[in-house]
């Protein structure tokens, strides 16, 4: 139905809603049937009618994980590069043709890929290991992918161990990702025993705002 010209604004919003709505129905569904959905008790739901009206994308499966409400902000904008494979290693540098030493700074054996930086190379593999254990927790440590698969099904947990275990993983992703700049731009050197050090400070920091980790931060008064 083309809006007339002439028509005051509110006509042409309701005839523009109408068009929306129509778009909403689903299948041969009529407009009675389709407006019916959204009344609640009588009354219309406006917030129905705008979540039907934006499109449906399908759900990735790490949302739990990085709407967590338990990760520091910084570690959180991290962690969004890393699901997408944003991080500027050297494969995804070469590709903009951008030259720089092709070694991974911490085994200096393979070529540094983002897959090889988590979890591929022996020193970050053993470093996730280590602080997982430290957790109680025990596993073969596996790809980038199983372990995001891994953390994200975690991540839906309400206990205190589940919800220290994603923000800690979130700090050894950052943790990784700030060793490997600070060696390859800095001439820094890889020392685990301080990274698990500054992990443990944050997680006992953290922890003291939230009453039900303490029992489990009494357990973790020894460094990983």
């Amino acid at each position: 139905m083309d809006t007339p010209k002439a028509a005051a604004w509110v006509v042409r919003k309701i005839i523009k809603a109408r068009e929306d709505v129509n778009q909403m129905r689903p299948g041969q569904n009529s407009l009675i049937s389709t407006l019916e959905n959204l009344v609640k008790q009588g009354k219309f739901q406006i917030h129905k009618a705008y979540v039907q009206m934006q499109p449906q994308f399908p759900k990735v499966t790490w949302k739990s994980l990085h709407l967590h409400t338990h990760i520091h902000p910084r570690f959180k904008f991290h962690l969004w590069l890393a699901i997408h494979q944003r991080l500027a290693t050297v494969d995804r540098l070469m590709k903009f043709g951008i030259q720089a030493p092709l070694e991974c700074v911490f085994c200096a054996t393979n070529m540094e890929t983002f897959e090889h930086l988590y979890f591929g190379c022996p020193k970050t593999n053993k470093l996730w290991d280590r602080v997982l254990k430290s957790l109680g927790i025990t596993r073969q440590i596996g790809s980038w992918k199983t372990e995001l698969n891994w953390l994200s099904r975690l991540a839906s947990r309400k206990n205190c161990k589940a919800e220290m275990t994603t923000a800690i993983f979130t700090m050894v992703v950052y943790c990784i990702w700030h060793e490997r700049n600070s060696i390859r731009f800095n001439k820094g050197g890889y020392n685990m025993d301080e990274i698990c050090k500054e992990i443990a400070k944050h997680i006992h920091i953290q922890g003291r705002k939230k009453t039900k980790w303490q029992i489990e931060l009494e357990s973790l008064n020894n460094f990983p």
